[in-house]
C-alpha cells in the first residue's frame, strides 16, 4: 500500500509534539537564551560552561534551531529575534514565567487527560479548587508578562478614549489594566480579583506607579457585589471559571451598573462557531477539563447570546494578537 508522505510527516509531528515543547522548557531551565544575549557561541563553549557533553549539547542546540528559538551560522549559535525579545531574563516582556507555568503545571495535568475526560462534570469543580493551583497568586505571577502583552495589543485593537474607568473582572495581576492605563493616559481601572490574590495585583500596580489610577479590590463575583462607577468592563480569560447561568447573571449585573454607552468586553481563547479553530483555543478547552474547571472555552455564537440576554446591543467581535479574540457589546 502506497503511503502519503505528507500524512506520515504530519502524524510524526503530532506524536512528537511533546518533544518540541520539552526542548523549549529545557532551553529556559538552562537559561541558554540569557547566556546568548547579544552573543554567538559554539556548542563546545556552552557545553563547557554548563558541564554538558559537547556532542549532546550540539544536538540539543540544533533542536533549538529546529523549533525557531535559536539561529546558527557556521558553528556558532545565537538567539532568534523572538528569543532575544522574550526569552532573555530581564527583558521587558520576558515569557519565562509562562513557560514555567506550562512546564510545571499544565504539562503535568495533561498526563491525566483520559481520566479528566471521564470524570469531568459541567458546572462542578475539583475538591481542590483550580484557583489554588492554576489561578492562584504564583500561577498568575508567572503569566503576568503574557497578560501585559495582551493588554497592550487590546489597547491597539479597541479605542478606549471615550471611556473613563474600566472594571477588570478577575483581573489577575492587573496586567491588562496596567497596559490599558499606560496606553490611555486618561483611563482609570478597577481590578476585581479574589481576596487571596489581590495583593499580587496591588504590588504590580505599585511597581508601575499607577496607584492613583488603578484601584485593586478583593472579592468573589459569585458572592460579593461588584464595584461601582465604571463605564467599561473587561472579562479576560475568565468565562470558564463558572457555568453559563453564573456568567449570564454576572453579565446582567455588569449591564445594570454600566451607564448608557458603556461597553462590556469578553476576551480570550474564543473558538469559532465551528468549534474547530483556532487550534490553540480548541486545545485550551481540554486544558479547562484537565483542571476540572466548571466550563470550557465557548464560541462567538454562545458569548453573543449571553451578551444579548444580559441586554447588550450592537455586539461585535474581532481577533487581536492571534489566536486571542474578543467580543463586545454596548448598553444603549
Amino acid at each position: 500500500m502506497k503511503k502519503n508522505s505528507s500524512e506520515i510527516s504530519e502524524f510524526l509531528e503530532i506524536i512528537s509534539g511533546y518533544q518540541r515543547s520539552r526542548v523549549l522548557f529545557t532551553l529556559i531551565e538552562l537559561e541558554i537564551p540569557t547566556l546568548l544575549k547579544g552573543k554567538k557561541f559554539t556548542a563546545k563553549h556552552l557545553a563547557k560552561r554548563l558541564k554538558i557533553h559537547p556532542l549532546a549539547m550540539e544536538r540539543f542546540l540544533n533542536a533549538g534551531v529546529s523549533i525557531n528559538i535559536l539561529n546558527k551560522k557556521n558553528d556558532k549559535f545565537f538567539n532568534s529575534k523572538f528569543a532575544e525579545n522574550h526569552l532573555v531574563k530581564g527583558a521587558e516582556f520576558y515569557l519565562g514565567g509562562s513557560i514555567k507555568r506550562h512546564r510545571e503545571r499544565s504539562y503535568a495535568v495533561w498526563g491525566n487527560l483520559t481520566d479528566a475526560l471521564r470524570n469531568w462534570k459541567y458546572g462542578e469543580t475539583a475538591s481542590k479548587n483550580p484557583e489554588d493551583e492554576d489561578q492562584g497568586a504564583e500561577a498568575m505571577t508567572e503569566q503576568h508578562n503574557l497578560a501585559l502583552l495582551h493588554g497592550f495589543e487590546l489597547a491597539k485593537a479597541f479605542d478606549f478614549t471615550k471611556f473613563t474607568r474600566i472594571l477588570d473582572v478577575g483581573g489577575g495581576t492587573g496586567a491588562m489594566s496596567i497596559a490599558l492605563c499606560e496606553s490611555f493616559p486618561k483611563l482609570e481601572a478597577i481590578v476585581f480579583e479574589l481576596p487571596q490574590n489581590i495583593k499580587i495585583a496591588a504590588d504590580f500596580v505599585k511597581q508601575k506607579k499607577l496607584n492613583g489610577r488603578v484601584k485593586t479590590v478583593g472579592g468573589d463575583f459569585q458572592k460579593d457585589d461588584l464595584p461601582e462607577n465604571f463605564d467599561a468592563a473587561l472579562l479576560a480569560n475568565f468565562m470558564a471559571v463558572a457555568d453559563a447561568k453564573s456568567n449570564i447573571k454576572l453579565l446582567k449585573q455588569i449591564y445594570e451598573k454600566l451607564p448608557a454607552g458603556g461597553v462590556c468586553i469578553l476576551s480570550g481563547w474564543i473558538i469559532d462557531d465551528s468549534h474547530l479553530a483556532p487550534q490553540t483555543s480548541v486545545l485550551f478547552c481540554l486544558e479547562d477539563i484537565c483542571w476540572n474547571a466548571p466550563d470550557v472555552e465557548r464560541s462567538f455564537k454562545i458569548y453573543k447570546s449571553w451578551l444579548k440576554e444580559a441586554g447588550f446591543k450592537n455586539i461585535k467581535s474581532q481577533s487581536y494578537l492571534e489566536p486571542t479574540r474578543m467580543i463586545y457589546g454596548y448598553k444603549k
